[in-house]
């Protein structure tokens, strides 16, 4: 009996010795995760938050300009400093983690959200009291209320130069100097602290980077989708029908030229590909190193550039006016059936676990 009691006792510490390593397990345990981690956070996520910071100060600079001098000119030189920063943003919104993880949430869930509310937008404007750092509200800030700002609804840059009264003026001012603080401290906790952080917890569980980079890298893909293409086409269910006026980037209509480098940077994270071509330890390599992983490498590799054809068919010009078009239907569907490959099979075959909620099902 006794002898027996010893074999349960063992039996029961090997199972629980099991249980502890289960959540960095997957089917091939020699991959390096860190050296992943740490090649795609110094030539990846930083550079392209450095990239941002730079273009956001150069924003600011420029609004400051439009400030002091409102005219048409310095009205031009503003949006192409905006257009500059929105496209940057594209590189970094799958990196929402970290110091990117805002009181309110992820940065790109805060100051990247669209479409904004004009409404809170001019209400805040007229109002002495408003405190934008303690406002919960997203869609009053961040780069889309800019683009509201300095692109109108419709008017001529003249009218728009001539209704920048002082309070719109400062409140320009006030939700542009909120994204240079924002991306300043990004950038400085990314190469002061958290880059050793990031890659020393190179695990598989919840709340390691793996998780956090894999599971941002999935969520920011399927905003592309459904937030970019799926609801302004009203393709959702339950939409009454399109409403071109949800596009990203609506004011501007660069919305087709945001969707490019959206993918792009999908495609960086993926395949390990710095924003300028060079060679990278990406999600690819990683899924090659287990049991399954290169047929969906495979298959993953051609869904990939028929999302890329699809991309360059869509009809040129504003979105918002081409949105019924079948070319972005056909888009959405390319991305969807993808979102199995970066999401349900990938998941499994890493033991990586989903840690947010979609709605998608996959």
């Amino acid at each position: 009996m006794k002898k027996s009691i010893n074999i349960l006792l063992v039996a029961i510490l090997f199972f629980a010795i099991s249980c502890s390593d289960d959540e960095d397990s997957n089917s091939n345990s020699n991959f390096d995760r860190a050296a992943m981690l740490q090649s795609l956070a110094e030539n990846l996520i930083i550079p392209n938050f450095e990239t941002l910071q730079t273009s956001v100060n150069s924003l600011q600079t420029a609004v400051n300009d439009f400030v002091t001098n409102t005219n048409e000119a310095n009205l031009l030189s503003a949006r192409q400093s905006w257009m500059n920063a929105v496209m940057d943003h594209q590189h970094c919104s799958a990196f929402g983690f970290g110091p990117a993880e805002l009181p309110l949430g992820s940065y790109a869930s805060v100051l990247g959200v669209f479409p904004v509310s004009e409404s809170k937008i001019e209400a805040a404007i007229t109002n002495p009291n408003f405190n934008l750092s303690s406002s919960f509200d997203r869609d009053l800030r961040g780069f889309y209320t800019v683009e509201y700002l300095i692109y109108g609804t419709g008017q001529t840059d003249a009218q728009i130069v001539a209704g920048f009264d002082q309070d719109r003026k400062d409140y320009l001012v006030l939700i542009v100097n909120e994204l240079k603080t924002t991306f300043d401290n990004i950038v400085n906790e990314w190469n002061t602290t958290y880059l050793q952080e990031f890659v020393s917890r190179n695990g598989t569980a919840a709340g390691s980077s793996t998780s956090l980079l894999y599971n941002e890298f999935v969520k920011d893909y399927e905003n592309l989708k459904n937030f970019k293409l799926e609801l302004p086409a009203g393709l959702t269910a339950g939409q009454p029908g399109a409403d071109g006026s949800l596009v990203e980037a609506f004011y501007s209509g660069i919305s087709r030229e945001l969707i490019v480098e959206h993918f792009e940077n999908s495609k960086n994270i993926y395949l390990g590909l710095s924003r300028d071509g060079q060679e990278l330890i990406g999600f690819d390599e990683y899924l090659a190193s287990v049991e399954g992983g290169p047929e969906l490498v495979s298959k993953t590799l051609t869904a990939i550039d028929e999302i890329d054809m699809a991309i360059a068919d869509l009809p040129q010009g504003r979105l918002s006016d081409e949105i019924e078009a079948p070319e972005v239907e056909t888009l959405r569907d390319l991305l969807q059936d993808n979102t199995a490959n970066f999401k349900s099979s990938m998941s499994s075959l890493l033991g990586i676990s989903i840690t947010f909620n979609s709605g998608d099902g996959d």
